[in-house]
């Protein structure tokens, strides 16, 4: 039996678990998506509500991303969430 990864990305307002998602795209089941396009459909108001849902952290923000906002190429409140099905 095959173990597969489904992937989740959640764009916060800072990094902490509870900081409102600004922003999302996953990987379910072998399929890329940025999920519903109003953001009072998305199925997670915070990181917390999807790790309540099963899902692992697997990568915290990048605090280096925050330490210049004249310099930021990325998105530093970015958490990287996994959940591992049959």
């Amino acid at each position: 039996m095959s173990v597969k990864q489904d992937l989740l990305y959640l764009q916060a307002q800072h990094t902490g678990v509870t900081a409102p998602v600004v922003g999302m795209s996953m990987v379910i089941n072998g399929e890329a998506s940025d999920g519903p396009a109003n953001p009072a459909e998305w199925p997670y108001r915070s990181v917390l509500d999807a790790i309540r849902d099963g899902w692992r952290i697997v990568q915290f923000p990048n605090l280096a991303l925050l330490t210049d906002e004249s310099r930021t190429y990325g998105l530093g409140c970015e958490f990287i969430l996994e959940k591992l099905r049959d």
